[in-house]
C-alpha cells in the first residue's frame, strides 16, 4: 500500500518533535521535513497529501494536499485565495498552542502600564531614581476582552484571578462562555468598551474586525483606559490610536502586533506617549513547539483513523 506523503514546513519544531511525528505516522506515512521557504519545500508540498506549518498558499492550491495543519492560530493569509474551491480540502489552525503565553504577555503589559514599569526601565538606563505616581491597582477594575477564543479565555481566567470584573466581545454573543457572563456582539463594541478600564484585543482578523478599533471606538472609552493588542495589528487604525494616546483617551497601550511588521523605524508609534512596544513575541514560549507537536500528532492520528480533526477552520465538500 502506498504511504501517505507528509510535508513538514515548520522551521521551529526541531528534531525531537519531528521524530515524534514520524513515530506516530511511520506505519502509514512518509514525513519529509524541509525549510519552509526553500525550493525543496515547494516540491515537497506539491507532492504531499498533508502539509504542516507555513507553506506558500499557492503550493497548497496547486498541489494534491487534502489536509493542511496551519502552524499558527491566525490563518487569514490562507483564505480568499482559491483554497475554498479546492475539493475535499480541510484546514486546521493551531488554536490553543499559544493561548497561555499570549495571555500571560497581555497581563504583563497591563501590569507594566498600571505600575509605570516602562518609565522605570527607561530611568534605569540613565541611573535615575524617581517615582511616577499614580501607581494603579487592577483589582476591582473592569477588563473587556475582545475575542473569547482560546487566548481570550486564558486572559479572562487570569483577570478573574486578579480580582477583576470581566466582560467580553465575540461574534456570537449568545453563545455561553464558561468564564465571562457579560458578553456583547461585535456590533456593540462601543458600548462594551465604554465601561472598561482595560481592553484586550484577541479577535480573529476578518472583514468585520479589520480596523474596528478606530476613532469612534476610542471616543467611546473612558479617559485613561488601558489597551493591549495581541492578535493582529490591522484591528487598530494606528493614526486614530496615536491621537487617542496624545489626548489621554487611551491612558496606556501595549502593542505586540502592528499593521506592518517589522514596525518601520519611521513609524510615529515609536515616539507615541504612554505606549509600550514588543516585537510580536507574545506567542513565543519554551513550551510553544511541544504543544504544537502534540496537536500535529493528534490530528495525524485522527486523520488516519477517519475521525474528526481538531481546530478545523475550512472543510470543503
Amino acid at each position: 500500500m502506498k504511504k501517505t506523503q507528509i510535508a513538514l514546513c515548520h522551521d521551529g519544531l526541531g528534531r525531537p518533535c519531528l521524530e515524534r511525528i514520524r513515530d506516530a505516522a511511520s506505519e502509514w506515512a512518509y514525513v519529509q521535513a524541509v525549510p519552509q521557504t526553500s525550493a525543496a519545500a515547494r516540491d515537497a508540498v506539491l507532492a504531499s497529501d498533508i502539509a504542516i506549518g507555513w507553506p506558500d498558499v499557492e503550493w497548497l492550491v496547486e498541489g494534491r494536499a487534502v489536509f493542511f495543519q496551519c502552524g499558527s492560530t491566525g490563518y487569514e493569509s490562507y483564505t480568499g485565495k482559491r483554497l475554498e474551491a479546492k475539493p475535499r480540502f480541510t484546514m486546521s489552525n493551531s488554536a490553543g498552542t499559544m493561548s497561555i503565553p499570549v495571555a500571560e504577555h497581555g497581563i504583563a503589559l497591563m501590569l507594566a502600564g498600571a505600575r509605570n514599569l516602562p518609565l522605570h526601565a527607561r530611568d534605569r538606563a540613565n541611573r535615575h531614581f524617581e517615582r511616577y505616581p499614580p501607581y494603579r491597582e487592577v483589582t476591582g477594575t473592569t477588563a473587556c476582552i475582545c475575542g473569547l477564543g482560546g487566548i481570550g479565555t486564558e486572559i479572562a481566567r487570569r483577570c478573574l484571578g486578579l480580582g477583576m470584573h470581566v466582560t467580553g466581545v465575540r461574534a456570537d454573543a449568545k453563545k455561553p462562555h464558561p468564564l465571562v457572563k457579560e458578553v456583547y456582539p461585535l456590533e456593540k463594541l462601543a458600548e462594551a468598551v465604554s465601561s472598561a478600564d482595560h481592553i484586550f484585543i484577541a479577535l480573529p482578523l476578518n472583514s468585520a474586525t479589520r480596523g474596528c478599533f478606530d476613532s469612534r471606538i476610542f471616543s467611546a472609552m473612558k479617559r485613561g483606559t488601558g489597551l493591549y493588542s495581541l492578535a493582529r495589528g490591522a484591528h487598530i487604525v494606528e493614526a486614530d490610536l496615536l491621537e487617542a494616546l496624545e489626548t489621554g483617551r487611551v491612558g496606556f497601550a501595549g502593542l505586540d502586533v502592528f499593521t506592518q511588521e517589522p514596525l518601520p523605524e519611521t513609524s510615529p508609534l515609536w515616539a507615541a506617549p504612554r505606549l509600550f512596544i514588543t516585537p510580536h513575541c507574545s506567542g513565543r514560549s519554551e513550551h510553544e513547539f511541544s504543544r504544537m507537536c502534540e496537536l500535529v500528532v493528534d490530528n495525524l492520528q485522527r486523520f488516519h483513523a477517519g475521525q474528526d480533526l481538531r481546530n478545523v477552520v475550512m472543510k470543503n465538500a
